[in-house]
């Protein structure tokens, strides 16, 4: 089992350089620890250190969605256009992947048993950047902005609330999704008819469960094939 690190009472140095890594989970695992120390020493700095680092872990997670989903289709140059955009990341996301969220929840039903798939709320997701970026550029006097213990509270609930929701929806599960080019045949029908609301989710996974022996046996035979 994979030990879940603590971000609690790291200093700087050790943020900056232990740990440091650069998916969704390590630019989270970065602002919660910034955030842990902007509270203990009421430190502004921290705050947008954990705000910059939330705003990029909400990318990298969409960006990572899109990678898991579409693998090569995602053109390097179309990326380049929404880079550092969670909305438009979302919006390449949702038009490559049709009917991405109930294709999620196909997943979820059809997953093996023991294997948690989670399924992120992307609407959420966009909504917490734009409110954590308050905290990249903010405006207004400093007596209601930097020097206000409200505005500075304020920023660590917000800030607070967007990576915690990434964070803990990341260490209970796995980001994943069917790839329709690479579902058997019989599979891809049911995603079909579940789709168009020919049938449920529960009758999906049923049908789904009663194929498998059938389709554990051809993949058996393919691979012993292949190995001739």
């Amino acid at each position: 089992m994979t030990m879940i690190p603590s971000f609690e009472n790291r200093e700087p140095a050790q943020i900056i350089t232990e740990k440091n890594h650069f998916e969704s989970s390590g630019r989270i695992y970065k602002a919660l620890s910034w955030l842990d120390y902007a509270k203990r020493t009421n430190n502004i700095s921290a705050l947008e250190y954990a705000a910059l680092e939330t705003r990029l872990g909400i990318e990298q997670l969409i960006f990572e969605q899109l990678v898991v989903g579409v693998g090569s289709e995602l053109e390097q140059r179309e990326y380049k256009k929404c880079k550092g955009n969670a909305k438009l990341l979302d919006q390449i996301l949702t038009r490559l992947i049709p009917r991405y969220e109930k294709l999620v929840d196909f997943t979820i039903a059809l997953a093996p048993k023991g294997i948690p798939i989670s399924k992120w709320d992307n609407s959420r997701l966009i909504r917490d950047s734009g409110k954590v970026s308050k905290y990249l550029h903010w405006s207004g006097g400093l007596d209601t902005t930097v020097q206000s213990e409200e505005w500075f509270n304020s920023g660590v609930d917000t800030v607070l609330g967007a990576a915690k929701y990434v964070w803990d929806t990341l260490t209970t599960g796995n980001t994943a999704i069917m790839r329709l080019e690479d579902l058997q045949p019989e599979i891809r029908e049911l995603w079909e008819m579940y789709a168009s609301g020919q049938i449920t989710l529960e009758s999906a996974a049923n049908r789904a469960d009663i194929l498998e022996p059938m389709l554990q046996e051809r993949l058996t035979k393919g691979s012993k094939g292949r190995q001739r």
